[in-house]
């Protein structure tokens, strides 16, 4: 059976995602569609990859993620499958992709028109019959590829040349013993999450003394802390929270109220070689 997840800005009020549901039950009756969000801000890819990087390792080999946040479509941005882990991952080509991956994927194929004529041409039985809409062009599109992987063998992926993700600026900046990262996802509680790994932060500290510093140099910090129940409720605190990304948060606050955090805002830390 093929597992398929949909993670999109939709809105679950709205009828976009039971009519892309509808189509790919009709198209392929065994399948299994699993939600992961449709609740993602309007336009906020940024944080839909956050919260699919965060579901990818729970699910099968075989699995197909379809990631539908900051539709659009023109001439130059195409549907793009990458596949990761032996996972698929089918989206439009965005920058964001980028920080669903921690290692290279083993391919990206950009399903350009004439790729995509292809992909049609074999699922002639189930062609979509109301065309191409330029407003809903997901429709058209995504079925019909997701139909194409699961029915394509392992043979048919080997030797496919691999086409470059568009690069995303949301990466860390390391620079003169500092790492610049940013605030990439503000969660139910106003914590925020910005995009400097455990793993980075430990590369670079090799056991010296730091200073977080949020909002430039307004706010200060100076230790980790292992959960929220360290310190005292209003205190500001960072530590590496579940899924290892270096959180901000004020015990039972909210800091990204607090101190007008948002995604895009700049987390700053700064190592010492001797104590400060």
């Amino acid at each position: 059976m093929a597992v398929i997840t949909l993670t999109s800005d939709w809105n679950k009020q709205d009828y976009y995602a039971g009519m892309l549901k509808g189509r790919i039950v009709r198209m392929i009756p065994e399948a299994i569609l699993v939600d992961i969000s449709h609740d993602i801000q309007p336009f906020h890819s940024l944080q839909g990859a956050f919260v699919l990087r965060h579901a990818l390792t729970e699910f099968p080999e075989g699995t197909i993620h379809v990631f539908l946040v900051n539709q659009g479509y023109s001439g130059d941005v195409n549907p793009v499958v990458c596949k990761y882990h032996g996972q698929y991952i089918l989206s439009w080509n965005d920058p964001v992709l980028g920080l669903l991956f921690d290692e290279d994927p083993e391919f990206c194929l950009n399903i350009t028109p004439d790729v995509f004529a292809r992909i049609e041409l074999k699922n002639t039985d189930t062609r979509d019959k109301n065309g191409f809409s330029p407003s809903f062009p997901e429709m058209a599109l995504f079925p019909n590829i997701i139909k194409w992987l699961i029915d394509s063998s392992d043979e048919e992926f080997e030797g496919i040349e691999s086409s470059p993700i568009r690069q995303s600026p949301w990466q860390p900046v390391i620079q003169g013993g500092a790492i610049t990262g940013r605030v990439i996802y503000i969660d139910s509680y106003k914590n925020a999450i910005s995009n400097i790994s455990r793993s980075l932060f430990d590369s670079i500290q090799l056991d010296r003394s730091f200073e977080i510093l949020v909002k430039s140099n307004h706010y200060k910090i100076d230790q980790l802390s292992l959960s929220y129940r360290d310190e005292e409720p209003g205190e500001l605190i960072a530590l590496f929270n579940s899924v290892g990304f270096l959180e901000i948060a004020i015990v039972q606050g909210q800091v990204g109220e607090l101190l007008s955090l948002e995604p895009g805002s700049t987390i700053k830390i700064k190592f010492y070689d001797q104590t400060k």
